[in-house]
């Protein structure tokens, strides 16, 4: 965690966080897989991590649990499914609705919708520019 990172604790392949909630619908579909290594583990932890509860900032008994589950198979395909649902999908409609159609401007889109600037990114660019064409996106 980076101090004053508003996100506050991040976790996974693509770095979800506690403030935006997202880490407890990994958590939570994680724990809800029969098969997960440590799912049982942490139920405990889903109350705060539903409440967004800061202290697990600094919960070292949350991070070695999530460090160790880290190597779980089931952890890392529940991730794959996580963050192609929550960020990818929705990166790649936001690409086709406003004409992205490099690989640079995708991975910009889909950095933009993890941190959680792109909407205003994106109405930032439109209102500057009005249009990725004008700017010379294609």
């Amino acid at each position: 965690m980076l101090e004053n990172d508003p996100g506050h604790f991040t976790y996974g392949r693509s770095q979800t966080t506690l403030a935006s909630g997202n880490l407890y619908l990994l958590i939570r579909d994680y724990c809800g897989n029969r098969g997960s290594q440590f799912g049982g583990e942490f139920k405990a932890f889903l109350d705060c991590l539903e409440d967004k509860d800061l202290s697990l900032d600094k919960d070292f008994a949350f991070r070695n649990l999530l460090r160790e589950a880290g190597d779980d198979p089931i952890m890392q395909s529940v991730q794959d499914e996580f963050f192609d649902r929550a960020y990818w999908v929705p990166a790649i409609k936001s690409c086709e609705y406003i004409g992205v159609e490099s690989a640079l401007g995708t991975a910009v889109v889909y950095d933009s919708r993890i941190h959680g600037s792109w909407h205003r990114r994106r109405d930032e660019t439109i209102a500057k520019y009005n249009s990725l064409a004008e700017i010379g996106e294609q």
